[in-house]
């Protein structure tokens, strides 16, 4: 099974296609294919695959290895010499020079050169072009080129051959060929879902996560942890220096950085020649903003360097939040978008990964991002059409009966409403849908939820005089995604929607939306949404108005509530600020304090409320008023005072149990916990300075 597995080619019909056809041409005349990708893309197995099809084609092959190969002219000559003789028994006659032999062999029969790992080929560009080559103008000759990075700009310009090169750039794999190769493997479909989300359509990776479940003894657990640290050092190995190796693991928790900024995560600044080696990397874009690592290869990096230092991670992820937040406002809006999407990928692992709303565990990346187009509106009706039969994913402001109507509305008088998540084809996955507040719009919320008329106040009359280019405030109405399909769980498409949304709200906008169901309540406010009063839904139904504000600088206190939730992982001073009185008490006597909140005598005896002369009744009482109120209390969230609840008032279950009902795992809860008693804390010693 792994054997047939391992040669399954899947995602490469492009490239075989032209080979193929170059094969089937009886007149095909001299190209160059130049094959590229980071390591673990499938290079060297695209061209054994091309080699077994040369030779059942009765097509000579003959293969080179470009890091020996290449070293000089007289090695390439001698390389092809060995293999002419080696596999099909041609031999030189010693008083015919080389170079003559070998052009004159290539031109006598039709021949495939693969030339592998070709990256060090510029050293031999003047020979190739003034001597090799010009003897294959004749030649039935195609030369296949596998590197990193494809073949210099001097093979794209060259007049004599760039109009017979291709390039073939390859791409990951997209999540219907990752299912297309798992599809033989065995393994149970939950398995499959869970290796389709985690190795985001790497080949290497998928190949690898494969090999070791198959094999008797992997465990399960191991193989999330073991397969990044393999595909880490594979990358790495293209670093040739120490300064070079703690580069990649800071920029991997950067969108992008230049050299100085780079510097300022890094303990020992990195040298202008090591800077130039990063800028080279065949996984490192450079770009006019500065150098990036590929989406795939930054996420391996940082479970590498997860897994070997998490100390050190914790630290350098949290300097990094603080970093891109002091930057966010010095930067244009294209890229606060992007500092905003990276925010979010790096606080991922604070989300809880299988939410009964949105799973962010999910390496899914969204398509090319399309503004709504009326053909799209058939399949957002059937996915809000399927969202109604199973009383999910729609509003709870509008009625059930009038949601295709009004997504009908909103797609014809206000389409820049509609936000979709496509998959790689262009394809609605997922969508949002609501109506910018102005003048023009204002009837058609209030015609189809009227309850928005008390969530928007004395705002609501301001709004009816408001210009439509004057908008800066989206209120949402409607949401589904494609639950029909089998290639995504609906909860992945609902952490990418929710994303996808937040980043560009980050751009200076404020969204609104409202919501009754206390699980979305919860994410919502881990999402850095606020709530801000009350609503009635269309059945009576009280919801709850959320609202994520980013028209003046807020983003500031957005970035600094996920801060203040990665400082305790990062081992920071969480409160108090420079600026601030320290609280009264911390973490751990908070802790003691709740374990003996019902518990009068044990209460009373607690070193911390003899030092601040508080009495037991006084303190419970107070905290069951905090956690009863439905006010927020920065920085104490929502979800916080829902864990505080469950743990310490109601204390029904056991540690295990709760984690599955805030649908976390056991490490991740007990982090939330943490945080929330850090958070309570804070409250009661504000509380107690005001005097209650």
């Amino acid at each position: 099974m792994e054997k047939i597995l391992r040669h399954r080619i899947i995602g490469l019909e492009r490239e075989m296609e032209s080979f193929t056809d170059w094969l089937e041409d009886s007149n095909a005349e001299p190209f160059i294919f130049s094959i590229s990708g980071i390591g673990g893309m499938g290079k060297t197995t695209l061209l054994l695959q091309m080699d077994r099809m040369a030779r059942q084609s009765s097509v000579r092959s003959l293969w080179l290895d470009g890091q020996g190969s290449l070293a000089t002219s007289g090695a390439f000559l001698a390389s092809l010499e060995m293999s002419l003789a080696t596999e099909y028994g041609r031999t030189r006659d010693p008083e015919l020079a080389l170079l003559p032999y070998i052009v004159n062999e290539l031109q006598l029969q039709r021949t495939v050169l693969f030339i592998d790992n070709c990256e060090e080929i510029a050293q031999l560009e003047g020979w190739l072009f003034s001597r090799f080559l010009p003897g294959l103008k004749s030649a039935r000759v195609l030369i296949v080129c596998a590197s990193r990075n494809g073949l210099p700009l001097k093979w794209q310009t060259n007049p004599e051959w760039k109009s017979q090169l291709r390039r073939f750039p390859l791409r990951l794999f997209t999540r219907e060929e990752v299912y297309d190769y798992l599809g033989g493997s065995g393994l149970s479909s939950e398995l499959q879902r869970a290796i389709a989300e985690k190795t985001e359509g790497h080949p290497l990776s998928l190949a690898l996560t494969v090999d070791m479940l198959l094999s008797e003894s992997a465990e399960e657990r191991s193989v999330w942890r073991e397969v990044p640290a393999v595909l880490s050092a594979e990358f790495l190995r293209e670093s040739a220096s120490p300064g070079v190796y703690r580069a990649l693991t800071v920029l991997s928790l950067l969108p992008v950085a230049d050299e100085n900024l780079l510097n300022r995560l890094l303990d020992a600044p990195v040298e202008g020649v090591d800077y130039y080696q990063l800028r080279g990397l065949s996984f490192v874009r450079d770009t006019v903003d500065g150098i990036s690592l590929r989406q795939v290869v930054a996420r391996m990096l940082r479970d590498d360097f997860a897994r070997r230092n998490p100390e050190q991670f914790e630290a350098v992820r949290h300097q990094a939040f603080v970093l891109l937040s002091e930057r966010f406002h010095s930067v244009d809006q294209r890229m606060q978008m992007r500092i905003s999407a990276h925010i979010l990928e790096l606080y991922r692992e604070f989300l809880p990964s299988t939410h009964a709303y949105a799973n962010f565990s999910s390496s899914l990346k969204p398509g090319e991002q399309k503004p709504f187009r009326q053909e799209d509106l058939p399949y957002l009706q059937r996915f809000l059409k399927a969202s109604i039969q199973g009383s999910d994913w729609q509003s709870e402001l509008v009625k059930p009966a009038d949601c295709p109507v009004l997504l009908k509305e909103i797609a014809a008088h206000f389409p820049d409403g509609i936000f979709i998540v496509r998959d790689e084809k262009g394809m609605p996955l997922a969508f949002c849908a609501g109506v910018w507040l102005h003048a023009l719009s204002l009837p058609l919320l209030e015609r189809y939820a009227p309850g928005c008329r008390g969530m928007l106040g004395e705002e609501a009359s301001l709004l009816h005089r408001l210009p439509p280019e004057a908008a800066d405030t989206i209120f949402v109405l409607l949401s589904a995604v494609n639950s029909e399909q089998s290639l995504y769980r609906p909860e992945e498409l609902g952490a990418l929607l929710m994303q996808q949304w937040l980043v560009h709200m980050t751009g200076g906008l404020r969204g609104i939306l409202a919501a009754g169901d206390p699980q979305l309540n919860s994410l919502l406010s881990i999402l850095g949404f606020k709530a801000c009063g009350k609503a009635t839904g269309f059945a009576g139904i009280e919801l709850t108005k959320w609202e994520l504000d980013f028209r003046q600088t807020t983003f500031d206190q957005w970035i600094q509530r996920i801060i203040r939730q990665t400082e305790i992982a990062a081992g920071q001073p969480t409160y108090p600020r420079e600026d601030e009185v320290p609280p009264a008490i911390d973490r751990s006597e908070m802790k003691q304090i709740l374990d003996g909140l019902f518990d009068p005598d044990k209460l009373e005896e607690l070193p911390v409320m003899r030092r601040l002369g508080w009495s037991g009744a006084q303190v419970r009482t107070i905290i069951q008023e905090i956690l009863a109120d439905p006010r927020s209390r920065e920085p104490l969230t929502v979800l916080e005072k829902e864990i505080l609840i469950a743990s310490y008032l109601r204390k029904d279950r056991n540690k295990n149990q709760l984690a599955a009902s805030f649908h976390m795992s056991r490490a991740t809860f007990y982090r939330h916990m943490r945080l929330a008693e850090k958070h309570l804390a804070f409250v009661l010693s504000e509380l107690m300075r005001s005097g209650f």
